[in-house]
This record gives structure tokens, sequence and C-alpha cells, in this order.
């Protein structure tokens, strides 16, 4: 088995539906383990710019059994997908889906957006559909990111809060994109809001959002386009934790030629199903003989495509000549994608981070934190410095402190003004964490921080 550490990384089409009108309905035929791509749940329908951001079109429960490494967590009562309509980063209508997952005894007016790392660039793997276990069972749409993050749900759920799951990369999986991410997010917050007829939420809860690598930067790109996007709602807090700390999108290159290969290809593929510029560029740039193995994150999730892609050298499948163009218009992609008007960052702000994380250099976290506190926002900053803590293995350790803040600000106290810089040597997993889980997943989770 390939290290999870290869997965759980740096953030790291669909048609016209035949929907018949615009009222929002509750989707009762379906089959169980139908893909995306082929399910016409997820079809952004034709009618979409007649739906506000955030309203909801469809929703079902979970076609097929949610679990975790073979179990269904312990702490979940029912689940939900709800498609809604969101805004890509050309500013056009679509619709995502987002996963709603309720414990038992829940505390309706508690929310909490988990930002799952995804990395793929084909819908087959939002994690609506990873989370299922008929994926477990496929060998493309497999997804063991998606399974450990369920943990991470599963210590949420365990504390009575709702978790909503959003499909935030959208129909056209657009990996890196942030503004269709950050949409997508914040739509998905305002469609729970908008669910109580279906889940129960009450109209107004307290929202938490919360994600690690991958899915830090999704929730960091949400909390950067909050006020100029969704300015109407509050966010009582934000986690987020092996933030990758990428300047430009050419910064993803230092992995060309190591077992994580496969993000530069998923991450140029996603960037590019925003902008077909860039997608013709980059298919007519590269040789013909490498194509087929270029594009095979379009075709499985990142699990199998890290197993052909480790260490290839991605970059040389490119015309050495054409190679600086791709680079030249992927970099100014990557820049619209992330310039905006200036924003006030008005949620408060968990960010940890191991000193030790391969992934992301620790001076580009410390700059990215004091550039928030200049900026006049409230941060609590982790710096993990025990030199046994990787990158897999501080999401795992990192659970415990991220769900008592948490549990602060979805409680609704107070938090200290300024910034909070805290140096944590920890290196072990908390016991009281691992008690939530019955002893198979205790197994498993000493297995991954034994290899990470």
């Amino acid at each position: 088995m390939v290290c999870l550490s290869y997965w759980l990384v740096i953030s790291l089409a669909t048609s016209a539906s035949g929907f018949s009108d615009s009222s929002k309905r509750r989707s009762q035929d379906y089959q169980e383990g139908l893909l995306p791509s082929e399910d016409p749940f997820y079809a952004v329908p034709y009618n979409i710019g007649w739906f506000s951001p955030g309203e909801i079109i469809n929703y079902r429960e979970s076609p097929s059994e949610i679990s975790s490494f073979g179990l269904v967590p312990t702490h979940l009562k029912k689940g939900y997908q709800i498609l809604y309509r969101t805004t890509n980063s050309l500013q056009q209508p679509t619709a995502s889906v987002l996963t709603v997952l309720i414990p038992p005894n829940a505390h309706y007016d508690k929310v909490l957006s988990l930002q799952m790392a995804e990395d793929s660039a084909t819908i087959n793997c939002g994690p609506s559909y990873t989370m299922q276990r008929p994926a477990q069972q496929s060998l493309l749409h497999s997804s063991n990111i998606t399974q450990l993050q369920l943990l991470f749900a599963e210590s949420a759920l365990a504390r009575n809060w709702i978790v909503i799951v959003p499909d935030y990369e959208g129909p056209e999986a657009a990996f890196t994109a942030s503004k269709i991410t950050a949409y997508s997010i914040l739509d998905g917050i305002r469609a729970a809001k908008h669910s109580g007829y279906i889940t129960g939420i009450a109209p107004n809860p307290r929202i938490g959002v919360w994600g690690y690598s991958g899915g830090a930067a999704a929730t960091q790109a949400a909390i950067n386009m909050q006020e100029l996007y969704a300015p109407e709602f509050e966010i009582a807090g934000a986690a987020m934790g092996g933030l990758p700390g990428i300047s430009q999108a050419s910064d993803i290159f230092t992995l060309n030629k190591t077992p994580s290969s496969a993000l530069i290809a998923s991450a140029m593929i996603g960037l590019s199903n925003q902008y077909p510029v860039l997608k013709n560029l980059i298919y007519s740039s590269l040789k013909p003989q490498f194509r087929d193995l270029f594009y095979t994150p379009l075709h499985m999730c990142l699990q199998q495509s890290t197993l052909i892609l480790t260490s290839q050298d991605i970059l040389g499948m490119f015309y050495e000549t054409l190679l600086p163009g791709v680079i030249k218009e992927l970099d100014m992609v990557f820049q619209i994608e992330n310039t905006h008007p200036p924003t006030t960052t008005k949620a408060p702000l968990y960010i940890y981070q191991s000193v030790r994380d391969h992934l992301s250099s620790i001076d580009k976290i410390d700059e990215l934190v004091r550039g928030y506190c200049e900026q006049g926002a409230v941060v609590h900053y982790e710096r993990a410095g025990s030199p046994k803590l990787s990158h897999v293995s501080y999401a795992l350790i990192g659970i415990p402190n991220v769900l008592l803040w948490m549990q602060d600000r979805l409680d609704g106290k107070r938090v200290a003004e300024g910034c909070v810089t805290r140096a944590d040597m920890t290196a072990t997993l908390d016991p009281t964490l691992a008690a939530i889980f019955p002893q198979h997943i205790r197994d498993v989770l000493a297995w991954y921080l034994s290899v990470s």
C-alpha cells in the first residue's frame, strides 16, 4: 500500500438535465452506486439561472451506506444529499452537491462545514460519492483520504454537531480553482440554512468551517471571499491545518518526479476545467505519446492515479519549447483565481501546522499568519514542533485541539482579540479521541500513525 502521505497532501462536465420544472423536489428514483457522471441527480439543470445562490434544487437521502474503513460512523443517524445553486469561477451559475450528516440527539443550531481534501479532477471523486460504500469497493474511485476525513466528521458528530460536506470543486471538478471553491462552500452553507424542512437545521445556526491539507486551502478560499460573496451570515470560527502555502501555480512543480507527482497533473487539469484556453493549451503542448498518461486523473481518484503517476516526470511529458507558455498561462490563471478586492477576515481563525510538514514550508505559513494578524484578524496559531510529526500524523493528532477550540466558537464563547502563537510538542494521539471510535478504527489509526 502506498503511504497515505502521498494522498493526504496539498490542496493538496455536466450536461443539461431533464428536470421538467424549477421547483425544489425530493429525488426518489436513483440507483445505488451510480457514478455522479452518470447520475441525473448531479446534473446541472437547464434553468439553473432561475435559482438564487444557495437555493436548493433537489434533495434525497444518501443513496448508499456511508462508511469509513468498512464501518458506518457510530454517531451518524441520517445522511442527505442536497443539489444547490452556486457560481463558477467565470461568474456563471452552476450547481453542486452538499452532504448533510446528522447525528442522534443533534444540536440543530450548530453546523460544521467540513471541507474534505479531494485533490482530483473528476466529478466521480467528490466526497458525496467517495464516502459511500460502493465507491470504496471500486478500484478507480476508492478514496482513503475521504475515509480518513470521515473520522474528522465522526469526531464532530460525537459532539452532536451537524456536519455538512460540500463537493466544492463543482460539477467540472475544478481542483485548485479558488473562486468556484469558495462560492461552492459559501453557497453550501446557505443551502444548509435553507434546509430545515429537510434536515431540521435551524434557520440561523452557529457555523464553523474546518479543513486540513487540500480542505484547508478550500476553507481559506471561502473565508477570504465571504465578505464579498456571502456577507449576510457570520462564521463563528474557521480551523485550517496542513496549509499548502502556495503563492503561484507553478510552485506545485516541486513535486515533479516525486511520489506525489500525480498532484501536478490533477492540479493542471482541475484548474483548466474552468478555463478553455488553458485546457486547449495543455492538450496541444503535451507530447502525443504521454497524453493518456497525463490525463489519468480524469478517470480515477488520487489514490489510484498516485499509483500510476508516482515519481513520473510530468513536466517531461510536454514539448520543451511549449512548456514555458503553459507555465505562464497557468500562473496567470492562478492569479486571476486568487485576486479579488480587499476583504476583512471577520471569523476567528485557528491555524495549525507541523514545522516538519514536508509538503509546505513553515516559513510561508508563518508569513501567512503574520499577514492575517497585520490585517487585524483574530488568530490562534498552533505551531507543532515535534520531529515525529508528519503531514499525515498531524492531521490526526491535531484533531482534539481543533474540536476544543471549535466547541467554544459554536457555544458562542468570546475569543480573545489579537493573535496568539502556541508551540505544541504533542506527538501522540489523544486517547479520548481514539475512544469515540470502535476498535477496528482505533487499529487503523494506530497503523497510519506508525507508517506516516
